[in-house]
């Protein structure tokens, strides 16, 4: 700021009219009027520099006399030099030079009194110690700054030492904060800012004891006291939007220590007072506008409207909202921060939200979004998630955060249930995270816990699978071993999956703790009643139906629970809980455990017998069959089980018509859905009821020109002959029966015929499971080339359906275990035992148990086949179809180990159980025989040697057989053919005394 020239004529006159009065010299060069002349100019142009050198010149020249020479009035000097060196910030300097105006130049006691206007007078001899002040100030000694502001203030006259009274109370704040001195400086700096329009106090100077305060309680810690102070005067420290820009700079700095400071509270009162950049805009413009064309500063109240100074501010604002970059963005970035600190991430979240929509240019828009993505997953905002971390991905493709905004979208799209998205998603990310991470963690559980909702079973398990294994801390460690074990009961590994879910029950007992629980009860009671558990079950649905009788899966379980009574053969407690899952899935409008229930219930009630007794009830179930077609039929996918089901219960009232023609459409209908459930039920159904009226030959020519069914439907159509087939199947056994050998020809030349149409005209991708299985069946028993199966078999392994599963494992195992090849009996072997573990039927387990002993003998692995043998033999088990030939393997294994007691005890075992089985007895005999010969053990009579045991053992087998010789097959005949000759051997041995002379002796001795 330039010198008031009125200030520089009074200032000027005054001094020279007394250097004209001295005797000194002062004209010339070097001449106190030079100095004084050319320092003045220089001042009046701001040549702090300049003008500093002419007056330390005056005072190096007439310092030492000029109080001779000039009097007080020379003082002029020293407090212009000391004015000078505060411009420059020699504070030392102009301490001393302020000090020298005071002390060397005091004025006498007439000029104190003014009583002579003619002698030489000091102006700024009191003055001097406002300045000294100034300059301790700067030199950072606040005391004696302190001293000097007091010290002026007691010894000023009030009528000429005019001075600014708001500056001199912010110096005075500024002073008392750096010396931590809180309550003074407040006190100090409130007198300024409640005077600001009369004093006045200029907004820079207010500003600057603000800061000064903010750090000084920063660094005492004393947030109380800033928060104190701003609830008292933040109306007078918040400017209008066109000044208080200005110091946005300082709000930032100071809030930003805050933070660093952990004063959070006081970090966002600071960021708070941060100007919108557009708000001052438009203030700006405002102000603008009212100056008009004016082009000099008007004063406005206690503001001074400068056009030039606002044209620039414009600019400066424009400029910094074309960068992006305007403070406020950097003010809603803290205050997001400062929210999460103090955990209110949805105040984080509308400031991150905020920067998005307003300041998407800003330089760090990637942390920006990244951040907005980070807390709108964490709150819960689903679609926003989903919204801005697609707008991320899209704006900021390979970002240090790609891989993150792509979890964070996933999590929120699996919590709120879009499996299908998260699949896309995560199938893109899952193979290029760095494992082990974060972010591969969330991708693998969301990916296999999505395809667990989604019922893709078969590609879940090994996700799921994977996720438990690596990341046994994960976040989701409970959810992901409930998922992994119910993933394996619908995939009906039943006994791997009772097994995790007992181990989830027992690790998560707790409902509080467990979301999972009711669910996981039910899962595992589904496995029990698998595995034909139906004790357990109950006690599993019991428990479901007293401690979380709301559980959103009460209804399916209530039909389990009626599923297990019927087995138990509870006919009214199944009935009563098929009625209460009904009423709950209505109430719950849960339409397909609706149309579930009444299908039970029009199958219970229909059913031809009950435990082998005629049901009283069939007509009973017609109610249910009406309700189920008027309310539920068009969309449920129990509409073939239904119409199956009410044949016989719509015949018993006269309506078989209606029955099958409804019968007819369901078929007709499911067959136009590929791997519609039910249909080859549908048509078993129709075709019995078909055939009490017609014959076998129209059933066939109807089901050629089946309605609504075209030829190239290829999985109808191929239903539809291998109905046909099951038809002339039948035909074969009656024949068989009734002896009629041309009746069996042509039987078994037209299945022969159907099962070749539908192995060439129909690939297995096109055929339903159970068509697979059927053909795959034939191919393998039927002809010479079994391995022509095992593409039919595959088929239905490799699918997601489960039904008929099991019987295609035992397909393919029962081809590859007929091979020489290690490695496809080892894969028969794995088929085998997924049967003997999870088949729902024991029949299935049974036989798979059995050909797993066979198999393990082909291979010559005695020592597991010794093991698998006896676990098949266990009592526990009750497995009886094949003890005969699993006791002689078991025999065998024992044999071929060189376990010669063992296998003689075994051996012995199958002979007396089995005798009249040739098959097995004939073969154990013989190694009887062949084994107790070759022991040799010797005896003196009466005892017997092992050679006439062995003799006599066999001759008893072959005497007590031979009158069943005539109903042997061959190969039993030759079985018992061996043992006779090998008996005949032992008989012409020397040592042997034959049975005829035994027999002899024993009649003698009667």
């Amino acid at each position: 700021m330039k010198t008031p020239r009125i200030l520089q004529r009074y200032l000027g006159g005054v001094l020279l009219l007394s250097v004209l009065l001295t005797a000194a010299p002062v004209r010339g060069q070097g001449s106190i009027d030079e100095y004084w002349t050319n320092s003045l100019t220089a001042m009046n142009n701001e040549e702090w520099a300049k003008a500093h050198s002419y007056l330390e010149k005056a005072v190096n020249t007439y310092g030492a006399r000029a109080m001779t020479l000039f009097g007080p009035k020379f003082g002029w000097f020293y407090y212009h030099k000391g004015y000078c060196e505060l411009k420059l910030q020699k504070y030392a300097e102009a301490k001393k030079s302020f000090e020298d105006c005071y002390k060397k130049f005091p004025n006498g006691e007439a000029a104190q009194t003014g009583n002579n206007d003619n002698i030489s007078f000091n102006l700024y001899h009191k003055k001097s110690l406002l300045k000294w002040g100034e300059a301790a100030q700067g030199a950072e000694e606040y005391e004696e700054a302190i001293r000097m502001y007091k010290k002026f203030i007691d010894e000023r006259d009030r009528t000429r030492d005019k001075y600014e009274r708001g500056a001199f109370f912010i110096n005075m704040a500024i002073c008392h904060f750096k010396l931590f001195k809180i309550p003074q400086g407040i006190e100090n700096l409130e007198t300024a800012i409640k005077n600001k329009e009369t004093f006045p106090t200029p907004d820079e100077g207010i500003m600057a004891g603000f800061q000064t305060m903010v750090q000084a309680v920063i660094e005492k810690k004393d947030e109380q006291a800033f928060m104190d102070f701003l609830r008292k005067n933040r109306a007078d420290i918040t400017l209008e939007p066109f000044q208080m820009h200005k110091f946005a700079t300082v709000f930032m700095k100071l809030a930003a220590d805050a933070l660093e400071a952990d004063m959070d509270r006081s970090a966002w009162e600071l960021y708070a007072l941060v100007p919108s950049n557009i708000a001052s805009i438009e203030d700006v413009e405002a102000r603008k506008e009212t100056l008009g064309n004016l082009t000099r500063p008007i004063k406005d109240g206690s503001k001074i409207l400068d056009s030039k100074g606002l044209a620039e501010d414009l600019e400066a604002l424009k400029a910094a909202q074309r960068s992006g970059n305007p403070h406020e963005v950097v003010a809603l970035a803290a205050t997001a921060y400062i929210h999460e600190q103090n955990r209110n991430v949805r105040g984080a979240f509308a400031a991150y939200e905020q920067l998005e929509l307003y300041y998407d240019k800003s330089k760090k828009r990637e942390d920006y979004l990244y951040n907005l993505v980070r807390t709108s997953s964490v709150i819960g905002e689903v679609l926003t998630t989903e919204k801005y971390g697609s707008r991320f991905l899209k704006t900021f493709p390979g970002s240090k955060y790609e891989e993150s905004v792509r979890s964070m979208m996933l999590t929120s799209l699996f919590f709120e249930g879009e499996y299908a998205k998260c699949i896309e998603v995560a199938t893109i990310m899952i193979d290029k995270l760095p494992k082990p991470s974060k972010q591969h963690d969330i991708c693998l559980h969301v990916l296999g816990g999505s395809k667990y909702y989604t019922g893709v079973y078969d590609e879940a398990q090994p996700l799921l699978d994977q996720h438990v294994e690596e990341y046994p801390k994960s976040d989701f460690k409970m959810a992901a071993l409930y998922f992994q074990g119910s993933n394996l009961s619908r995939l009906q590994y039943w006994s791997k999956a009772a097994s995790l879910l007992d181990a989830f029950l027992t690790t998560y007992p707790s409902p509080r703790e467990n979301i999972y629980l009711p669910f996981a009860l039910f899962d595992r009671a589904n496995c029990h009643y698998a595995e034909d558990e139906m004790d357990p079950a109950l006690e599993k649905l019991n428990r479901l139906e007293t401690e979380f009788p709301t559980t959103e899966i009460m209804d399916m379980a209530y039909n389990l629970k009626g599923n297990v009574l019927q087995t138990l053969l509870n006919f009214d407690e199944a009935e009563k809980y098929y009625l209460k899952a009904l009423e709950l899935a209505e109430r719950r409008e849960n339409r397909i455990v609706s149309g579930e229930s009444l299908y039970y219930l029009v199958g219970i009630l229909g059913a031809e017998k009950r435990d082998k007794e005629e049901n009283p009830r069939v007509k009973d179930a017609v109610p249910y069959y009406d309700k189920f077609w008027k309310e539920y039929g068009n969309e449920s996918p129990y509409k073939a089980q239904v119409a199956v089901a009410g044949v016989h219960a719509l015949s018993t009232v006269g309506r078989a018509d209606e029955a099958l023609e409804r019968l007819q459409g369901v078929i007709s209908e499911l067959a136009q859905i590929q791997g519609a459930f039910g249909l080859e039920e549908a048509i078993n159904s129709y075709t019995k009821a078909y055939l009490k009226e017609k014959s076998a030959d129209e059933l066939k020519d109807h089901y050629y020109k089946f309605p609504g069914i075209d030829a190239e439907n290829k999985a109808a159509q191929a239903l539809l002959r291998i109905a046909i087939i099951g038809v002339f199947e039948e035909a074969t056994k009656k024949a068989s029966k009734e002896r009629d050998e041309p009746l069996k020809l042509k039987a078994d030349a037209t299945i022969k015929v159907l099962f070749e149409d539908l192995k060439n005209d129909f690939q297995p991708k096109t055929l339903t499971n159970y068509i697979l299985v059927r053909v795959g069946d034939y191919l393998r028993e039927k002809t010479a080339a079994p391995r022509l199966a095992l593409p039919y078999y595959e088929e239905v392994a490799g699918r997601e359906d489960q039904s008929y599963r099991f019987p295609a494992l035992f397909g393919i195992a029962d081809v590859l275990g007929s091979s020489d090849n290690n490695a496809e009996n080892d894969k028969a072997i794995a088929s085998l035992e997924r049967i003997a573990a999870d088949a729902p039927d024991k029949e299935q387990k049974e036989k798979a148990l059995y050909r797993i002993c066979t198999i393990l003998a082909q291979k010559g692995d005695w020592s597991k086949c010794t093991e698998r043998c006896k676990e098949y033999l266990d009592r526990e088990k009750n497995y009886r179809k094949f003890g005969s030939f699993v006791s002689f393997l078991l025999a065998q294994s024992y044999d071929e180990r060189g376990m010669s007691e063992d296998a003689l005890r075994a051996y012995n075992n199958v002979y007396a159980a089995y005798a009249g089985h040739i098959l097995v007895s004939a073969p154990a005999v013989k190694r009887v025989m062949e084994i107790t010969w070759k022991r040799g053990n010797t005896a003196a009579p009466p005892e017997k040697s092992d050679q006439q045991v062995a003799y006599e053992f066999g001759w008893g087998y072959i005497d007590s057989t031979r009158r069943i010789v005539l109903q042997m097959t061959k190969e039993e005949k030759a079985l018992w053919e061996a043992v006779e000759a090998l008996v005949l051997q032992y008989e012409d041995d020397p040592g042997t005394k034959k049975m005829e002379e035994i027999i002899k002796e024993k009649k003698a001795s009667r």
